[in-house]
Order: structure tokens, then sequence, then C-alpha cells
């Protein structure tokens, strides 16, 4: 399962922690995608390497068990995040 999102309120490492919690429950192997490059979604460093600016689209990839679960996950994150604004 794979989905777009759009990247907002950077916050740096503040936002990279928030999604690797909130992909550590899932037992699917979750990649995050921009420009060109793909790391593991469970890894703050990998997702620090990204630094996709705010208003960029990145695309989020789930395979495994539980991926539909966690794409919705993100779903929510961005949400949570919007709401914020």
């Amino acid at each position: 399962m794979e989905k777009e999102f759009t990247v907002r309120k950077r916050h740096y490492i503040w936002s990279e922690s928030r999604f690797v919690r909130a992909m550590m429950p899932f037992h699917s192997n979750v990649r995050v995608r921009y420009n060109g490059t793909e790391v593991d979604g469970k890894s703050v460093l990998d997702l620090m390497t990204l630094h996709p600016p705010e208003g960029s689209t990145v695309r989020v990839r789930a395979e495994g068990p539980d991926a539909l679960e966690a794409i919705h996950a993100v779903e929510q994150l961005v949400r949570s995040r919007t709401d914020e604004d």
C-alpha cells in the first residue's frame, strides 16, 4: 500500500521522531520516499536525511500484514499536524 502526503509544519527531529513512534507498533515494512531517495520509515536518522521542506510531497509505502493500518496511522498523524495550525 502506498500513499502521498504533504509535509506540514517542519519541526525537524521532533517531526521525524513522532513519525517513527507512530510506525513502531506495526510489523509492516514502512518506507518514505522524497526527491528520488527512499528510506526506512522506522529510523529517525534515515528520515532526517530526506529533509523535505514544508509543503513538499512525500510518498509513504507500507508492506506487510498491517500495511493498511500503518498508512491509516500516517493519515492520522498528518491530520493531527494540520489540526495544530
